[in-house]
């Protein structure tokens, strides 16, 4: 009987298996914040728009800004904050752009999705592949960013560039890389 060997996925295939990370992942990453670390999930109505604006900026929007310079997104993205007690006006959720993929498979515990974010981002910033492959790849682009306070819950839709460069990097990564087929 002749044995047969299925082919090695090609690099851009397994980075584009990386996201959107799984409910499972996410539940994990809690557990580990809870248990590890002694930071519960947190419930709706313990975050105040102070807490929420510094974890959305030093969090996301300046590791974007920061650590994704070499894919050129643009200075500016589309943030929407749902169900805020301190926002009058209570705006719809956005939809996914075309073009684009979500960071997580169903929105993520707005802590839990900030850290993973943050770092993942970094992550990215150290992969020389990333660099290479996808320098100016999101030229303009902007992140689309969900934050529903009613869970409280966030997510993320990234350019499909920046979601491989994502994807390459942790791929590729020595420990992480190991669990992407």
């Amino acid at each position: 009987m002749k044995k047969t060997s299925t082919p090695k996925p090609s690099k851009k295939d397994r980075a584009a298996r990386v996201l959107p990370a799984t409910d499972l992942t996410l539940a994990l990453l809690e557990a580990r914040l809870f248990l590890e670390q002694g930071v519960p999930p947190a419930p709706p109505g313990v975050l105040n728009a102070t807490i929420v604006a510094g974890l959305l900026r030093d969090a996301v929007i300046r590791p974007a800004l920061d650590s994704l310079a070499f894919l050129h997104l643009s200075q500016a993205h589309d943030l929407t904050v749902r169900n805020a007690p301190w926002i009058a006006d209570n705006p719809e959720a956005p939809r996914k752009p075309e073009g684009y993929l979500p960071m997580f498979q169903s929105p993520a515990g707005f802590l839990v999705g900030c850290l993973l974010f943050h770092y993942l981002v970094l992550l990215t910033d150290q992969s020389t592949h990333a660099h290479r492959t996808y320098r100016a790849a999101a030229e303009g682009q902007r992140l689309v960013i969900d934050v529903d306070m009613a869970k409280p819950s966030i997510q993320i839709y990234l350019p499909e560039p920046v979601a491989l460069a994502i994807g390459h990097a942790v791929a590729s990564h020595h420990i992480l890389g190991k669990s992407v087929g």
